[in-house]
């Protein structure tokens, strides 16, 4: 209800008054409104805090509309939800990017930049990932796993990439360490999120392609 959200409302920007980071991440709880996230972006705008954010549905509408008011540092849709934000056509940034062309998803997510997003991660699943920022685009490919579940594989996309950041990666760093952190976590039975020393950054090649 209404009391409980303001109540964590205040929680959230009382945290991130000392935070780097704070990611705001997956379905919204039952009862909250579904421009909950973009409610929350206004909230934690004057702090210093980077925002990250990944969802999907109506909150990530919500989200790309709001944008004209506020925007995160860090969205990270997959190929779906780009495709949704962008009007692009899922199948056609799917089929490219197994083809080992990511151009359509760097075109695509070059339309959330210049909408005022810091940076642009998309996740392609086994294809890799994209990061596109306003100063370039680079193209990430991991080393072969076994699949095992794609629970949480986003979340620690999202993981690696923040990690990254506080350590001071650029953005080959910070896009490798995030397809890292995803493919162990894909490589993971259930749920289960990767530790640091389940990754191997180095594993991953990353093309710079704008």
């Amino acid at each position: 209800d209404v009391e409980h959200a303001q109540a964590l409302l205040g929680h959230l920007v009382e945290a991130a008054r000392t935070a780097s980071w704070v990611v705001l991440s997956g379905s919204l709880p039952p009862g909250a409104p579904a421009d909950w996230y973009v409610v929350l972006l206004e909230a934690l705008a004057p702090l210093r805090a980077r925002i990250a954010v990944d969802t999907s549905d109506d909150p990530l509408r919500h989200v790309a509309a709001g944008l004209r008011r506020v925007t995160p540092e860090l969205l990270k849709p997959n190929s779906q939800e780009l495709a949704q934000l962008t009007g692009a056509r899922a199948e056609h940034l799917e089929a490219a990017a197994a083809a080992g062309d990511p151009q359509p998803c760097v075109q695509a997510a070059r339309q959330l930049i210049d909408r005022g997003v810091g940076a642009v991660l998309a996740t392609l699943g086994g294809a890799g990932a994209v990061l596109v920022e306003a100063g370039g685009a680079w193209y990430a490919t991991p080393a072969p796993i076994t699949l095992r579940s794609t629970v949480g594989a986003g979340d620690s996309s999202v993981a690696g990439y923040v990690l990254a950041d506080v350590d001071g990666l650029d953005a080959p760093g910070r896009l490798a360490r995030a397809v890292a952190y995803g493919s162990a976590a894909a490589s993971m039975a259930g749920s289960s999120l990767p530790a640091p020393d389940q990754t191997d950054p180095q594993a991953v090649t990353i093309t710079r392609v704008g």
